[in-house]
């Protein structure tokens, strides 16, 4: 029978998975998963601030199905994405003796769902995996596409697989327990897709934007099923990023993952970083010549609807960022090609494009712009 909440599909080298997004429905997600062919047991991976009440409704929810489910909970932050924390969930399932047929379930936001695939994509050489995120960033963009990864002192992600999920099931009023800064740092993934890739979903946010902060549960839900189609459709064209197409969704990111790394991952959000990044990345589009100053404008004016900021100096906390510390944590970008940093650029609404002509001196003025 036909899913009405299905968002997508993404189709893989391996196969095919649902995306899908719909409202109240986290305790009766065992028939879902039972149709994906899930067997019990499974190992819910969650993290302190999630498991009340959201990692435990799905396990009674599991339960309820015949499923058995246990749970191990990570404290809840970045600096969870470790060796150590990994180590400790591998312990767990070999006392569990967790066999290759049993799957692990992701129930959180990025940092859960990044972890948890990449323990999945190792542990006895992969198991099966489904993500249940409960984060804005999560349902539109981390946990779709098989990304999983853990970090180094040095930068975000350096160690990780593509390692594709079961399927991804989003239930959006999970989020109406978020504070608005965690709401707003979500919405940020969602507005790149339409900067990307989507001139309409801009035109959407500009004309819902306190009803989207609001979370009203019919145009929330609307956006987010949108926004997952566009990463649906984008990894599915370019599942391990070799043809310049995925990379098209780090919009913004080149400089928010050094903003991220240069504060140890302790004062940004990871949506604040890509806001403030896609605020940089639109400067110098329009100095190149390439986008116009009114462009510079809708994303400032657009950005602070959602009290989301354009300058590293207007988060809360921020301190001790310089000039040579973000420049640094950039060089170790996974999109440095040839010891330079590959750009993703705006053309216009919707028409996103990769350079790597930018100058020297216009990123390091951009950059002191952003932090000054």
């Amino acid at each position: 029978m036909a899913d009405a909440d299905l968002a997508a599909v993404v189709r893989h080298s391996g196969g095919s998975y649902p995306l899908v997004a719909g409202w109240g429905f986290l305790e009766d997600l065992g028939p879902r998963f039972l149709d994906l062919g899930i067997k019990s047991p499974v190992y819910i991976i969650t993290d302190s601030n999630v498991m009340n009440p959201y990692g435990r409704r799905v396990q009674r929810g599991l339960q309820k199905y015949g499923i058995a489910a246990h749970c191990f909970v990570i404290p809840a932050g970045e600096p969870s994405k470790s060796f150590a924390v990994v180590q400790s969930v591998y312990d767990w399932l070999v006392e569990r003796r967790a066999e290759r047929g049993q799957a692990i379930i992701a129930v959180g936001g990025g940092v859960v769902g990044d972890l948890a695939g990449f323990v999945a994509a190792t542990y006895l050489r992969g198991v099966p995996f489904v993500q249940v995120p409960t984060s804005m960033a999560a349902m539109v963009d981390a946990s779709i596409g098989g990304k999983v990864a853990v970090n180094l002192p040095q930068a975000k992600n350096l160690v990780g697989a593509f390692y594709q999920p079961q399927g991804v099931f989003a239930d959006v009023e999970t989020l109406s327990s978020l504070g608005k800064r965690e709401l707003a740092e979500g919405w940020a993934e969602a507005i790149k897709h339409g900067f990307i890739l989507d001139a309409a979903l801009v035109d959407v946010f500009e004309e819902h934007a306190e009803a989207l902060m609001d979370l009203e549960p019919e145009i929330s839900t609307q956006v987010i099923r949108r926004s997952m189609a566009i990463k649906a459709e984008i990894v599915s064209e370019d599942e391990r990023e070799t043809l310049g197409i995925r990379i098209l969704l780090n919009y913004g990111h080149t400089i928010g993952h050094a903003l991220e790394a240069s504060t140890e991952y302790g004062s940004f959000f990871h949506g604040e970083g890509v806001s403030v990044g896609m605020m940089g990345a639109a400067r110098i589009a329009q100095q190149m010549g390439m986008i116009s100053g009114e462009l510079v404008d809708r994303h400032h004016e657009l950005l602070r609807r959602f009290s989301l900021p354009t300058s590293a100096s207007a988060v809360s906390g921020v301190s001790g960022l310089s000039m040579e510390g973000v420049l640094r944590a950039m060089a170790l970008d996974k999109k440095v090609e040839g010891g330079g940093n590959r750009w993703v650029l705006l053309e216009g609404v919707g028409k996103a494009v990769v350079r790597r002509d930018v100058p020297k001196e216009l990123v390091e003025e951009t950059i002191k712009g952003l932090i000054g």
